[in-house]
């Protein structure tokens, strides 16, 4: 019978399935997000907001859109990395009217989507591994246990990132965002791995960076879950919550 620990603690015996998010737990969700965040700014002022308030409204777009502009990093509260792209384009349309374009919700989503083709060409420069990802990932395939990405992030995205930095084939399930009709904390992205797999869900641990994580694994009846502290949310955002907090991947081993 495979467990999950850290430590001497105990998360779960009998698992079959690990469930991880991906931004702030496989990957380095500020690189990442605060990087995309700002090319997606610099394409909606260059096409929408008059030469004279490109500035500002860059800046007022990464903002709003989640990323702090003095320290780089993302907010705990989001919109990004937390909650669906829909929000995110939303937000960002009401800054850009505000600035005087005339926007909707659709020009947003289309300077969004040819920012992800330009990225898409090489995710390489904005994809950093965080520590012990890979060393557990491989421990959990030599142990039997199947392994899911359960992100709001697009699933292709998420397939493309996680391919330039040589993870996605230690994965054998990917679900995102656009696969279901409720994102965390919603049990749905959970429940289309599980299916995916296989596997029920009291045999299976969500690993997430964010309380949503928990939630998500809480509503799909998972037998446990566990934040990490390398993305949005600190110890104390945990607290409370039914889960295991761990300060990064390589605090967690398979028995």
């Amino acid at each position: 019978m495979t467990g999950l620990r850290s430590g001497g603690d105990r998360i779960l015996d009998g698992c079959e399935a690990v469930l991880f998010d991906k931004d702030g737990t496989l990957v380095d969700i500020h690189h990442y997000w605060a990087s995309m965040i700002r090319l997606r700014a610099a394409l909606l002022t260059e096409r929408w907001v008059g030469e004279a308030d490109v500035d500002g409204t860059a800046e007022h777009l990464v903002d709003a859109m989640g990323v702090d502009s003095v320290t780089g990093r993302m907010k705990p509260e989001g919109p990004v990395g937390v909650h669906p792209r829909s929000a995110i384009v939303s937000v960002a349309a009401e800054v850009i009217r505000a600035a005087g374009g005339g926007v909707d919700e659709r020009d947003v989503e289309e300077s969004f989507a040819e920012v992800d083709r330009r990225t898409a060409r090489d995710l390489s420069p904005l994809v950093r591994v965080l520590p012990g990802v890979e060393d557990l990932l491989d421990r959990l395939r030599a142990s039997g246990v199947g392994t899911a990405v359960v992100t709001t992030d697009l699933a292709e995205r998420a397939r493309q990132g996680l391919g330039a930095v040589g993870l996605l084939d230690r994965f054998d399930v990917v679900v995102g965002g656009d696969d279901v009709s409720r994102t965390k904390p919603a049990p749905d992205l959970a429940v289309a791995a599980l299916d995916a797999l296989g596997v029920d869900a009291r045999s299976a641990v969500a690993v997430g960076d964010h309380p949503v994580d928990v939630g998500m694994a809480v509503a799909a009846g998972c037998g446990a879950a566990v934040g990490v502290l390398t993305g949005l949310a600190d110890e104390a955002a945990f607290a409370g919550e039914p889960c295991m907090t761990v300060p990064d991947l390589t605090h967690l081993s398979v028995t």
